[in-house]
């Protein structure tokens, strides 16, 4: 029998394997193929088949691994459109749906079973006294004789693994494997709604929810402090009533355990985590309990949209606009558009839910092919946040803060509340430059400045990576007059506790953030209300609920205004209305002061006066006014080459061999924004059409020109569907 195989390589098409009548295989099967000098593990994706075209020499599936690690039918269809829709390389595309360690080896052994260090019979019988000399030795024996020990028993009684290999050595201990006990199912999945009350739009929605026929993605757009969480619970319990599971898709690691808590709180099933926190085996096991039914509900980050379900219910996608959920390097997908692909094809529900919803959900909502949900309250006594722009072109700045803004964090502390300062740029300034000649520190990397990072006293790229020592002197002129010029969540926190010396400063960045478990520790200190000066960039702004912040100050929202894209509006007004909507959501009213260069921008004063969904159709009639999405349908052709030439002539050539039409336009090339990153050229070919099918027609057409023809060396060109950016 013939089988199509797809592997870990990037090509864009399944390889044919022959397999024998004794080897069990089917669609989805993990196999170990021989390919090339190697041998990869691959899924099956079509079996029985018969190629167009003689092949000389059909190599052999050399072993079919556990069928646990399967991929299941759903999950083999949703990663062939995704391949087709993304233009990607297949078997890259059904690698990214299965955890690492599926990738590499059979999945029972390692994750249905654990291992547990025993003693022997002669572990047993040997006396203690032996070793007098030793208290860890006779710690050791005294724990492997009251019972097995699992590896985290040993770590936390503080064995180190020479000890045990010395107890192996000498025949007095050996490891052992042991089924792995899973978690239990309990009959009922509600725990306590005590003290819980919905408001007149959260019944509606619910009431909605429950009575709507459509089949249409649910869009619940609702304020900030609305209670979008609380229809989550609501409507994901319903499916968990009917013995079906759940998917819900958060933007950020950070918003994980916040969420994990409010699920365990209300339903008594097991609940498990997917996001790139875990190890490899946690990962595993999680994706295995979700295959199998163990887990009912599974929580995570942008992969999980590829997890398999025994019986999936409900999809929810939290923060549905946030641009986490665009992958931005190798498979570029949108875990939020793929989730609505899955629940349309699985006829199951799914709600996508924002404060500020992204342009293309809220147009979907109006012209109805989403159907839109709205929560436009608060719980009875908490009041909407007022803002105030406070324009610092007119105002001196104290390391990034007027007077007004020092005065209102002042009163905020001394009332015993907190105040969040947020900042969008990581470090302690963004440019470091030279008094004398003006010589800025630039990244011979990349087009873009190195960022002084002033704990560690490096300079380094946000694009690349790349770190240096930070210069003690102007590498042109060598003179020692360097300027350290604007503002990071480094120097803003060095400014906060200079300013407010007696006060407890917590920063959250991810340079703050590298260590396990850091997030969840700082925002349980944040609850317990101990830190009263909060810093941080977005990680911050995405839906923590954090009741005595009652001031927001907005350091810089000017940034958006100097960037070329045109989203960049879009983006800040969904950051100020986000962070924003972080204070007054406990029973104290909340204020957020945005300082700005530009404040007579009226379409920001009408945001936060008028709402978002005013704001958003102003955004619309624009873009409808400039032909770009969702007005039209985008895709991007990258090229990245380290002579620039070759990188512009590769998509210049597609552009003279293409012919164009009226239906799809081709842009370019032009440069990325960010033209040179990591010492590679970055030239761009926008594909663009009022029609989706015409722009995937022309990929097609593209793609089977640049399979016949050869790729310049060093070369490396990609497609981004519906890109977010052009970097």
């Amino acid at each position: 029998m013939l089988v199509s195989i797809a592997v870990p390589k990037p090509i864009r098409k399944g390889f044919i394997y022959s397999a024998s009548a004794g080897q069990s295989i089917s669609v989805g099967s993990r196999v170990r193929v021989p390919f090339a000098n190697q041998s990869l593990i691959g899924v099956v994706i079509d079996k029985g088949i018969k190629p167009r075209e003689e092949i000389v020499k059909i190599r052999e599936v050399i072993e079919v691994l556990d069928a646990e690690g399967n991929l299941p039918p759903e999950i083999v269809s949703l990663c062939k459109w995704a391949a087709e829709y993304y233009h990607h390389p297949v078997g890259e595309v059904f690698m990214n749906a299965l955890p690492r360690l599926l990738r590499t080896r059979n999945a029972g052994d390692t994750i249905f079973r654990e291992k547990k260090l025993a003693a022997t019979s002669l572990g047993l019988s040997i006396d203690p006294g032996i070793f007098q000399k030793s208290p860890k030795k006779i710690k050791l024996l005294m724990l492997i004789r009251s019972g097995k020990q699992t590896k985290k028993e040993l770590d936390v009684n503080e064995i180190k693994p020479h000890l045990i290999s010395s107890f192996i050595k000498s025949g007095w201990a050996l490891w052992e494997k042991s089924q792995r006990k899973l978690p239990e199912e309990k009959n009922n999945p509600i725990v306590s709604y005590q003290g819980i009350s919905l408001n007149e739009d959260q019944e509606k929605v619910l009431l909605e929810l429950k009575n709507t026929k459509s089949k249409r993605p649910f869009l619940l757009h609702g304020i900030t402090g609305s209670g979008k969480t609380e229809i989550y619970l609501r409507t994901i319990e319903k499916s968990l009533l009917q013995g079906k599971q759940a998917l819900v898709l958060v933007p950020e690691i950070g918003l994980t355990p916040q969420l994990v808590s409010r699920f365990e709180e209300r339903f008594s099933l097991p609940v498990s985590v997917i996001n790139s926190t875990l190890t490899d085996k946690e990962r595993a096991t999680a994706w295995l309990n979700s295959k199998t039914g163990i887990a009912k509900i599974i929580l995570g980050t942008r992969s999980a949209i590829f997890t398999p379900f025994k019986d999936l219910g409900i999809i929810v996608v939290d923060e549905e606009h946030d641009l986490s959920y665009k992958q931005q390097d190798g498979f570029r997908y949108s875990a939020r558009d793929i989730a609505i692909y899955r629940a349309h094809v699985a006829r199951i529900p799914i709600i996508l839910g924002s404060a500020t919803p992204s342009l293309e959900s809220f147009y979907n909502s109006e012209t109805g092919r989403y159907k839109k949900l709205f929560l436009g309250a608060r719980p009875p006594g908490r009041q909407p946040e007022t803002y105030s722009f406070i324009d610092t072109s007119k105002l001196l700045l104290n390391e990034g803060l007027t007077k007004i803004a020092e005065n209102s964090i002042r009163k905020t502390i001394e009332s015993g509340e907190q105040a969040l300062l947020f900042i969008n740029q990581r470090g302690f300034c963004p440019i470091i430059m030279c008094g004398d000649c003006k010589w800025v520190a630039h990244c011979e990397k990349c087009n873009a400045k190195l960022t002084y990072h002033k704990i560690a006293n490096i300079i380094s790229c946000h694009h690349c990576g790349e770190i240096k020592n930070a210069p003690r002197q102007c590498n042109s002129c060598k003179g020692s007059k360097l300027l350290k010029l604007g503002i990071g969540t480094q120097r803003l926190e060095e400014s906060a506790k200079t300013l407010f010396p007696d006060t407890e400063v917590v920063r959250i960045d991810s340079d703050a953030l590298k260590k396990k478990n850091s997030m969840k520790t700082a925002l349980e200190r944040i609850q317990e209300n101990k830190p009263r000066i909060l810093i941080g960039t977005q990680i911050l702004a995405k839906g923590h609920d954090f009741p005595n912040i009652t001031l927001v100050v907005i350091v810089n929202s000017d940034i958006g205004f100097y960037s070329s894209d045109y989203r960049a509006l879009e983006r800040i007004g969904q950051i100020i209305l986000q962070v924003g909507g972080r204070a007054g959501r406990g029973k104290k009213p909340g204020r957020v002061l945005i300082q700005t260069e530009f404040g007579s921008q009226e379409i920001l004063k009408k945001l936060t006066t008028n709402g978002y969904s005013d704001f958003a159709k102003h955004l619309l009639k624009e873009r409808n006014e400039a032909s770009l999405p969702p007005y039209r349908y985008e895709a991007a052709i990258h090229s990245e080459c380290e002579d620039l030439q070759v990188a512009k002539d590769f998509l210049a050539d597609i552009v003279k061999v293409i012919p164009t039409s009226k239906e799809v336009s081709l842009l370019g090339p032009i440069p990325g924004i960010i033209e040179k990153k990591n010492s590679r050229y970055r030239q761009i070919l926008i594909v663009t059409s009022q029609n989706r099918k015409n722009v995937h027609g022309k990929l097609r057409e593209i793609e089977t020109l640049l399979e016949k023809t050869k790729t310049p060396k060093n070369l490396k060109w990609f497609m981004d569907i519906d890109p977010i950016n052009m970097m």
